[in-house]
């Protein structure tokens, strides 16, 4: 009977892949903090249609959720500098329910520019091994036409993309980190879930 045993090392799944590059990686971000590069964003995309910075000062319990931070306006959205990724983790706790009706999607851009996912930023403060490198495979390219998000369609690994990279007002253009699972499913909601509705903030 055929064996298949001697191929099984070659077998190398992108999650096994994956699960490499983050053993490779364990240092990363704590390595850039110990060189001085603190400053992280996370940026919050706005629905179409939505001035995300106005409806969030126009609420009193939003402006009193940023009261202790320096929202700035940005082409897709609002961009809210941080020092850590647990303080950008609890504005994005706070602005919930603000995330679930005027937001497209949360982003959190680490030092040296790259973005990643709330739930992949989860990911990498709950569980500590977590750590992506510039060869992470699951990744998605977002399009900003005109001030909101109109495509996030992931990367096929070694097939050319194009230019990735492009920031102005008519257009932004960028790479996105993921978890696995948001990189093989359909991109959702960034606060989606089947937990019900929440209760409206007195504005």
């Amino acid at each position: 009977m055929f064996s298949t045993g001697h191929l099984v090392p070659k077998l190398i799944s992108l999650q096994d892949a994956a699960r490499g590059v983050l053993q490779r990686s364990i240092l990363l971000i704590e390595t850039d903090y110990s060189h001085g590069i603190t400053r992280m964003n996370v940026f919050f995309l706005q629905r179409e249609g939505i001035n995300l910075y106005h409806t969030l000062y126009a609420s009193e319990t939003s402006r009193n959720a940023l009261r202790f931070y320096h929202p700035e306006e940005r082409p897709g959205g609002v961009v809210i500098p941080i020092e850590s990724l647990v303080s950008g983790l609890s504005i994005a706790g706070e602005l919930r329910w603000y995330i679930r009706r005027y937001m497209q999607d949360v982003l959190f851009e680490f030092p040296g520019g790259n973005y990643c996912t709330l739930a992949l930023s989860k990911q990498i403060y709950y569980d500590r091994e977590i750590k992506p490198e510039e060869d992470w495979p699951f990744r998605r390219l977002y399009v900003i036409r005109h001030g909101h998000l109109v495509s996030a369609e992931p990367i096929v690994q070694g097939i050319p993309c194009g230019n990735t990279t492009a920031f102005s007002p008519e257009i932004t253009r960028f790479v996105v980190w993921c978890t696995e699972e948001e990189y093989t499913g359909p991109r959702k909601s960034a606060l989606y879930s089947n937990e019900g509705t929440e209760v409206e903030p007195e504005c």
